[in-house]
């Protein structure tokens, strides 16, 4: 495998696969997005599009998946015939798969396990909004891979004036933190239309990150990965950008908007609702005390009160911090 990367191919033209393509042709680096159909409005960007995965995925050095995490197995086997054993493969979806529970390399992994080694898979997270990226604003990342070789190859390649990433063997938490920390991003949308104040918005982000922390860890994340960039970097952006497709969910659903109604008028992916639904499933089966977790979750499929999930979580048994 060569320690430099020429070539690269992202697998998804949506907002976040156009950014990373962005992010990319700061340098004039080699990049493909593929899509399934080039839209009139592609061709006015300075972005390269095609939608033939024979000819470019196989020349490829770096594969970048930066789909929603509800279509990351179906993509990873769209294009698995035409992955060369020699690529990396970078996953920059944030979310867990709803009908497994699982992270985003391990669902790459189990579709690739027959041509890619698992230390070649890594995963790209942090503060990254789409939105401030796009309008040329600095954002730093971590990239995290198994083996820290492959985490300083790809690094080299993301590094940019406008971009920096750092790296991390802790695979495992990064993906966690990136993930859960929408579930709290709903909870900051609730408090902030409810008008509940700095105090209580604090206090959710601080009490938020402990259960990330506690389910992380319990899938083997390493504690201080979620002080870090994806871990409490990308929870307070998330938490307080109204940029953030979870916030503004958690925001709608407190003005009285109906699930279905909140999706449509973002209508993008929100991660956090899905991530939900595994965190409570995982946090249930391993016995672990996520009360915020668990009331986003009533919130969004037993379809409890913003306000009475609330009332309940501070009425709680009193408890040493």
């Amino acid at each position: 495998m060569s320690s430099v990367i020429n070539k690269s191919v992202i697998i998804g033209s949506g907002s976040w696969g156009k950014t990373i393509g962005k992010i990319l042709s700061y340098d004039l680096k080699d990049v493909i997005i593929i899509t399934r159909n080039i839209k009139s409005k592609d061709s006015e960007t300075k972005l390269q599009f095609s939608t033939d995965l024979k000819k470019f995925i196989p020349q490829a050095e770096l594969i970048i998946f930066a789909v929603p995490s509800h279509a990351l197995r179906e993509n990873v086997k769209k294009v698995s015939p035409y992955i060369s054993s020699k690529s990396l493969i970078i996953s920059a979806t944030k979310g867990l798969e709803n009908s497994s529970d699982k992270i985003s390399t391990e669902v790459i992994f189990d579709e690739l396990k027959h041509t890619i080694r698992k230390e070649k898979i890594g995963v790209m997270s942090g503060p990254n909004l789409s939105v401030e990226i796009n309008k040329g604003k600095i954002a730093l990342t971590t990239i995290a891979f198994t083996e820290i070789r492959n985490a300083k190859i790809v690094q080299s390649y993301f590094n940019s004036p406008m971009f920096r990433p750092y790296t991390s063997t802790d695979i495992l938490g990064v993906q966690y933190g990136g993930a859960l920390k929408n579930i709290i991003a709903i909870a900051s949308g609730f408090l902030d239309d409810g008008n509940y104040g700095n105090n209580a918005k604090s206090s959710l982000i601080v009490r938020g990150l402990n259960e990330i922390k506690i389910i992380g860890m319990s899938k083997g994340g390493k504690e201080e990965t979620f002080y870090g960039l994806s871990g409490l970097g990308d929870l307070i952006t998330t938490c307080y950008s109204k940029l953030s497709r979870n916030y503004t969910f958690g925001s709608l659903i407190s003005k009285g908007y109906s699930i279905d109604e909140a999706k449509k008028k973002i209508s993008q992916t929100i991660e956090g609702i899905g991530t939900a639904k595994s965190a409570y499933e995982i946090g249930l089966r391993n016995q672990l005390e996520t009360p915020i977790i668990n009331s986003i979750h009533k919130i969004i499929y037993e379809k409890y009160p913003a306000k009475e999930v609330i009332s309940e979580l501070m009425l709680r048994d009193l408890k040493s911090e």
